[in-house]
């Protein structure tokens, strides 16, 4: 049969059985008359074979050394990579999976009251570390390597939630932070100093930070002041926060951050 008929036949394309063909893969008779490769039934079940062998992710090399080996073994080493190769893979997947439904949880908690403030109770305990001005060291280099499990932070020291009054410009520190569950299944070690906020009850707000990352003008923390007030709530640490959004849709980027204060009724 013709490559055209074998790529009907097979469900693969021309191109691909070409390339298997000059790998030596497939071996068809060449027509002396019109030089055309004529492709023969046991051609038809070798090209299942690979494409099975391809299906269970083995590579074209290690497909190739197989087959000319012709030794089991080679196969069985084949197999055995693939399937450490795969659990690798499983366990990225995982641990993605895992970071992407905390985050989808909380935005699905959130994403209806960003022009809100309220109480929320915390799904989970949280340890956020900030960044300085001095080199990080190897744990919280490790933290930034893996920062696919972590989310960005904003930390505003408790006192201005409740001081009488406030300098022009309210002191932040950024950095990054993660949840106990994932601390235990990833064994990430902590560094020296490190923020933990326990699960408790927490007032919510969104706060945009955009001009500076030191600092933020008083004013935005008007409302979330004015709601503990209201609410005879005590601000009992400095806040966490986690990254909601950011909007490039300016000159600079906009950093919209989700807000925690850990409160409790005043006595």
């Amino acid at each position: 049969m013709k490559i055209n008929e074998l790529a009907k036949l097979s469900g693969l394309n021309s191109e691909t059985i070409r390339k298997y063909r000059e790998r030596g893969l497939l071996k068809p008779v060449r027509n002396p008359e019109n030089g055309y490769y004529e492709y023969s039934w046991p051609d038809f079940l070798n090209l299942l074979y690979i494409r099975k062998l391809r299906g269970a992710s083995l590579s074209l090399d290690a497909i190739e050394a197989t087959c000319r080996s012709g030794d089991a073994e080679s196969l069985l080493q084949g197999y055995r990579k693939t399937i450490a190769d795969l659990e690798k893979q499983i366990r990225e997947l995982k641990r993605r999976e895992m970071m992407l439904s905390i985050t989808a949880r909380h935005y699905e908690r959130d994403a209806q009251a960003t022009d809100q403030i309220r109480v929320i109770e915390a799904f989970d305990t949280k340890y956020d570390s900030y960044f300085d001005q001095t080199r990080p060291d190897a744990v919280r280099r490790r933290w930034i390597e893996n920062v696919d499990l972590f989310t960005l932070v904003v930390c505003i020291e408790q006192r201005y939630f409740e001081d009488a009054a406030l300098p022009e410009r309210v002191p932040i520190r950024i950095g990054i932070g993660t949840y106990e569950n994932i601390i235990r299944e990833e064994h990430i070690r902590m560094p020296k100093q490190v923020s933990v906020f326990p699960k408790a009850k927490y007032a919510s707000f969104f706060l945009e930070v955009a001009d500076d990352l030191r600092s933020v003008p008083a004013e935005r923390l008007e409302p979330i002041r004015q709601f503990l007030r209201e609410k005879d709530l005590h601000a009992l640490d400095n806040s966490t926060a986690y990254l909601y959004r950011v909007d490039t849709s300016g000159t600079q980027p906009r950093f919209i951050f989700c807000v925690r204060v850990m409160v409790e009724p005043l006595p």
